[in-house]
């Protein structure tokens, strides 16, 4: 584990830490503005690089790359001594957009299939653009289980959206669901099938809340368990 939280944000915007240094770092970011801006760039980044027009790549194209990587070794650059602490964050910046591109390669030569049950590693293009949207209102709210939920809400794009990947993890036989609760009737939302993701949604109607429980895996019709966030969307 790296013992400068400062050198983090970029493995933090593409949920590339473990539970434990993710844990840390989110700590870490409640006291330091630097970082926050830092996270907030990146994931601004990789969710326009994920918004981009999906096409579909040529058979030839994973043995292109594959055959490239083995042929062009990454070395580290020559820094003299003196300048190697000033091009620390600028290192950072470099890897991170490296890191960031090496993602949407792999998902264009279909990659995918060597994560398992893992699922994405960076929120969608949708929920990014709802964080990043310029009259968005956010809030982190903390959950009765121990995990956090943080809320955004843009008026201009009329969507809601929820960032999932500070909640706790499920056994693999439950699942976070969400509920959107008026008049004392909860109508399902969806599932969050994969917590890096997190999910979008129109800004509900007004009286109505936003709820999450933990339900069995595939989602129940409803709620089974008292919600352990709820979120009123005019409060945020």
């Amino acid at each position: 584990m790296s013992t400068d939280l400062h050198t983090l944000s970029g493995a933090y915007a593409l949920h590339a830490l473990s539970d434990e240094e993710r844990a840390m770092f989110a700590r870490h970011l409640e006291e330091c503005e630097a970082c926050r801006d830092e996270v907030r760039e990146f994931e601004e980044v990789v969710g326009r690089m994920g918004a981009g027009e999906a096409d579909v790549p040529p058979v030839s194209l994973r043995a292109r790359v594959m055959t490239a990587v083995d042929q062009h070794p990454q070395l580290p650059p020559r820094v003299p001594p003196i300048e190697r602490a000033r091009s620390r964050r600028w290192t950072t910046r470099l890897t991170v957009a490296a890191a960031a591109a090496v993602l949407v390669i792999a998902g264009a030569i279909g990659v995918a299939e060597l994560q398992g049950d893992q699922g994405s590693t960076v929120p969608s293009a949708g929920v990014a653009q709802v964080f990043h949207a310029p009259d968005a209102r956010i809030e982190t709210v903390p959950t009765s289980n121990g995990g956090r939920l943080r809320v955004a809400l843009s008026e201009e794009s009329g969507r809601m959206a929820v960032r999932t990947d500070a909640l706790r993890r499920l056994a693999r036989d439950r699942v976070y669901q969400l509920w959107a609760v008026h008049n004392g009737r909860a109508t399902s939302v969806g599932v969050v099938h994969d917590l890096a993701t997190g999910k979008v949604m129109p800004i509900p109607a007004s009286g109505t809340t936003v709820a999450i429980t933990v339900e069995p895996a595939g989602g129940s019709p409803q709620p089974t368990g008292k919600p352990i966030v709820s979120v009123d969307p005019s409060a945020v």
